[in-house]
């Protein structure tokens, strides 16, 4: 209402009377419409508002109305469907081991170690076999070729002696593993195919003027243990089916991939011999002196080895002789007949057999009067004295096959400080 009374003023105030004063009638009559236009705006606004279109808010559906419906039978029809198999690769290695264990109609129960040699052989006959490079102790390779030996040919009577030069290296850089396989293998066969019980393995450095190791192994075959007509003996499956038949053609595989060779040498009086040769390396090529005692008071002492085996008495001479020491050598028949001779030497190394009664009773008399070392050497590892007296006797034991290694560890135990 008050504001209809207000318009009604300001229409009046458009048409006033002339008597008023011409300017202010002017600035009322624009003062008056602009509060007309104020008035009036807010009805125009709703009017406006009533003409739009009225949008009402409405709830979403939940997420689940939004999947897709999937066709019930086209669905049970791709469940039942078998997915593709999957694309097997088959190893040639593992199909033509599989043709061999057949071929040779090998036992199920032999079976496991069969195909340990089958696998080898393929690998070699399928390029897949490579030498290998790492450092490694020389004698811990002549001592792991033993106790195989010894745990596969343990019916067997024999005995292994390493002649080793005072030129080959302790430490040595090449394939261990397959150096290992080629000395077994060759000399298992020797045990196996001749009468020879002792088996004197020669080992010496060739100088070919580089800095790489040449080794040559003299490995004895005995006598007539070879065919004119057929030497050959490096030919898998030569003599058989098993796999003994593949160990020959093995080492000499592998001593090629280690640029070298294996041959069977017919030599004077009817003698036989396998000749290893291989390319190694050492970790220091100007080393001359490859064992060092870490005291001069394990060097420079008499020795005597009594050894009824000529060969491997020599070799274990040699060993001692590597650290200054002077060796004799006797054999037992000798010792015995002249007993007082151990009054001459610091130490005696004296086989295990012999170690009884009156021997015995002749180290304790010096005993007391000065500090003579008595060492056992021992025909293997599994050797155990069962005489409490020569227990308490003995310093140390000695195992053959002896290596220059054994030595020096014999050494530092003899005279280390306690």
């Amino acid at each position: 209402m008050r504001q209809i009374l207000l318009l009604t003023f300001l229409t009046a105030l458009l048409y006033a009377d002339t008597a008023v004063q011409e300017e202010n009638i002017f600035i009322l009559k624009f003062i008056a419409l602009g509060v007309i236009l104020l008035i009036i705006m807010p009805f125009v606004l709703r009017k406006l508002r009533a003409m739009k279109p009225k949008f009402h808010k409405r709830e979403l559906p939940p997420l689940e109305q939004f999947e897709v419906p999937v066709n019930s039978e086209i669905k049970l029809k791709r469940d039942e469907t078998e997915p593709e198999p999957e694309e097997v690769v088959i190893d040639p290695l593992e199909m033509e081991l599989e043709h061999l264990l057949n071929e040779h109609s090998v036992a199920e129960e032999n079976i496991a170690r069969v195909s340990l040699m089958y696998r080898k052989y393929l690998e070699v006959t399928m390029g897949r076999a490579e030498a290998m490079t790492g450092s490694f102790a020389f004698s811990e390779v002549l001592d792991e070729v033993i106790k195989r030996l010894n745990i596969q040919l343990s019916e067997e009577n024999f005995e292994v002696v390493y002649d080793i030069a005072a030129d080959v290296p302790s430490k040595i850089i090449g394939d261990e593993i397959k150096f290992i396989d080629i000395l077994y293998y060759l000399i298992q066969n020797v045990v196996i195919n001749s009468d020879t019980y002792l088996i004197e393995v020669k080992i010496k450095r060739l100088n070919f003027g580089d800095d790489a190791l040449h080794l040559e192994i003299h490995i004895p075959n005995g006598e007539n243990n070879f065919s004119e007509e057929k030497l050959d003996i490096f030919t898998p499956f030569e003599g058989g089916e098993t796999e003994t038949d593949l160990e020959l053609f093995l080492a000499k595989s592998y001593a090629n991939l280690m640029h070298g060779d294996v041959n069977f040498n017919v030599e004077e009086s009817n003698n036989s011999a396998f000749v290893v040769e291989v390319k190694l390396y050492m970790p220091n090529p100007g080393e001359l002196r490859h064992y060092r005692l870490p005291s001069k008071s394990m060097i420079e002492h008499s020795v005597l080895v009594v050894d009824d085996h000529t060969e491997s008495a020599l070799a274990v001479k040699k060993m001692f002789e590597y650290f200054k020491n002077e060796v004799d050598v006797l054999s037992s028949k000798e010792l015995f007949a002249a007993l007082e001779m151990l009054d001459d030497y610091d130490i005696v190394v004296i086989q295990e057999r012999y170690y009884a009664k009156h021997l015995n009773k002749k180290l304790l008399s010096i005993k007391e009067d000065r500090n003579i070392k008595a060492v056992s050497l021992n025909k293997n590892e599994g050797f155990k004295h069962s005489n409490e007296e020569t227990i308490m006797l003995l310093d140390a034991e000695l195992t053959k096959p002896v290596t220059v290694q054994k030595v020096f560890d014999l050494l530092v135990t003899l005279y280390s400080d306690k």
